[in-house]
């Protein structure tokens, strides 16, 4: 076998081994959703009980609700000066019988796409449960679930040279109901099919890996005194 004819069968291994990865990456990313949701709720449960004992103890007459609301107010300073309120930032769309729109207006993407390049696969939304474990949408590790988005600033299902959708038929349900007639943030004249370009500059640029957060806390240092005590 030549060189030549094994290069076919080794960019399949290469393939097959990138599969494999990308599917242990996101079971172990539903695993740590899935631990995160459930933190969630004993957190919930935790205040229930927290804000009932806070109603036994005002209705008894050992506090007040402006002392209560004094206090929480305080903590709550305190806390967003330390970065303590950073949630996971994970994301589920839930539809119901008002996801239906009556308002829909198809639109002629083809007629557009040399103007827009299909602007409207830049926009970002979370997916629904079913779209995820579906397993035919890919959601962005970094930010579940919301469509996952290329360094271009792209859907990662746009095909960047035809500009259309690889998952056409299986496609999220936004990207079902979503009309862009009508839609300020695309077009400042959608009959003329005039895109607002500094909207989509400044809200639909590339994307970049980024932190949530940046903390950066005070050292506690320690000084020892001449009596050998530490401060």
């Amino acid at each position: 076998m030549t060189r030549q004819d094994s290069e076919p069968n080794e960019r399949a291994g290469r393939e097959q081994d990138l599969a494999r990865l990308e599917r242990q990456v996101e079971r172990g990313s539903l695993f740590t959703h899935t631990v995160v949701s459930q933190n969630a709720d004993r957190i919930h449960e935790a205040e229930s009980f927290l804000f009932g004992l806070i109603d036994v103890l005002i209705e008894r007459g050992a506090l007040t609700q402006d002392e209560v609301l004094q206090a929480a107010g305080k903590v709550r300073q305190q806390m967003e000066e330390n970065g303590q309120t950073v949630g996971p930032g994970i994301a589920l769309r839930i539809e119901g019988d008002g996801a239906k729109r009556d308002d829909f207006v198809p639109v002629n993407c083809s007629e557009r796409l040399h103007i827009c390049k299909a602007v409207c696969c830049r926009l970002h939304f979370a997916l629904t449960a079913e779209e995820v474990e579906s397993g035919r949408i890919k959601w962005d590790l970094g930010e579940p679930y919301y469509i996952r988005h290329e360094s271009t600033g792209c859907c990662h299902h746009l095909d960047p040279n035809d500009r259309v959708c690889t998952v056409y038929e299986n496609r999220p349900s936004v990207c079902r109901q979503y009309s862009c007639a009508g839609d300020e943030r695309i077009w400042k004249d959608f009959d003329k099919m005039i895109l607002n370009e500094e909207w989509i500059e400044e809200n639909l640029r590339a994307s970049k890996p980024r932190l949530v957060t940046v903390q950066m806390l005070p050292q506690k240092v320690a000084y020892r005194r001449a009596d050998g005590k530490s401060t």
